[in-house]
């Protein structure tokens, strides 16, 4: 028989209750110990089952991540655990207004074509990508998509749609027919700039959009 709630959200409900009750029983947890990380999980998991019953739109799980993290984030500080809980509630804003700024006026930015696809693809996406991109990391020189599919041992069309994917990306680029890696500017430290560069514009996005919409 169907259900709204999908059968792996239920699935999901009872192995966590399970763990919570055997932490409880067979461990030094308490369930005082063990609120915040409660608190949070319930949260998450009502937000599945009300997402499966009536497709909520698009920032509301960060809404209900953020007030399960000023939820568990209170706590904290009510037992006094100081920095911490503050720590906690202040993510939790942040997470709480992102996910607010997302469902008033829609997602920063239109998804890649190739990551918009179903979820049930989303691994198979991932692998794809991680192919196409290792392969051009070891090849000596630009490689068509018909080179990669053949060496991927994957269609045309799915290799097409990764590299264009990477390029928008900023990881490949075109040269002539053929596409290379990009170059790393800062060697093997290329990772952590970019991710220092990025995190002080992904925390302040959802105040300029806020801003900008007044």
């Amino acid at each position: 028989m169907n259900t709204p709630v999908e059968d792996e959200t239920l699935r999901t409900a009872v192995g966590a209750a399970g763990v919570f009750a055997a932490l409880v029983v067979f461990t030094q947890y308490t369930l005082r110990s063990l609120a915040p990380i409660l608190v949070l999980s319930a949260g998450m998991l009502a937000y599945t089952a009300a997402n499966d019953s009536y497709d909520l739109p698009k920032g509301s799980n960060r809404i209900a991540y953020g007030s399960g993290l000023i939820a568990a984030g209170g706590f904290l500080t009510l037992s006094y655990a100081g920095w911490l809980g503050y720590a906690v509630l202040l993510t939790g804003l942040w997470f709480a207004l992102d996910g607010a700024v997302a469902v008033r006026h829609g997602p920063a930015r239109t998804p890649h074509r190739f990551v918009s696809g179903p979820e049930s693809e989303a691994m198979l996406r991932m692998q794809i990508i991680h192919t196409v991109h290792r392969r051009l990391r070891e090849a000596d020189h630009p490689q068509t998509p018909a080179d990669l599919a053949a060496a991927c041992d994957l269609t045309d069309s799915r290799v097409t749609s990764a590299l264009e994917y990477l390029r928008h990306r900023g990881r490949v680029e075109l040269i002539g027919d053929g596409y290379r890696v990009v170059p790393p500017t800062w060697g093997r430290a290329t990772p952590l700039v970019r991710t220092a560069s990025w995190l002080p514009r992904r925390v302040l996005r959802p105040f300029r959009r806020l801003f900008a919409s007044r």
